[in-house]
């Protein structure tokens, strides 16, 4: 495992959350894309442990964006909890 990796999702665990407290509404289109992002970045770490995932929300009746970002950061604990399960049973 790429011991680099684990720093870079812990640099934006720490970037996405600093992002998350500032609960200015003016960044929450800011907040909704760090959070894409960092689903997409635990995703690809887990894809490279060999577990399939997919960070991805389908939202199947039209959401306002506060209410993605909530889906967004819930999908990110998944993947994150994931992503632990798999770092801890190696």
């Amino acid at each position: 495992m790429n011991f680099k990796t684990p720093a870079l999702i812990a640099a934006l665990t720490l970037s996405a959350s600093a992002s998350f407290a500032s609960g200015d509404e003016n960044n929450l289109l800011d907040n909704y894309l760090d959070a894409q992002a960092h689903a997409q970045a635990i995703s690809e770490q887990l894809e490279t442990m060999g577990v399939e995932s997919n960070p991805n929300v389908e939202f199947n009746s039209p959401a306002t964006l506060s209410q993605k970002l909530d889906a967004y950061e819930e999908k990110i604990d998944d993947l994150q909890g994931q992503f632990d399960i798999v770092r801890n049973a190696n």
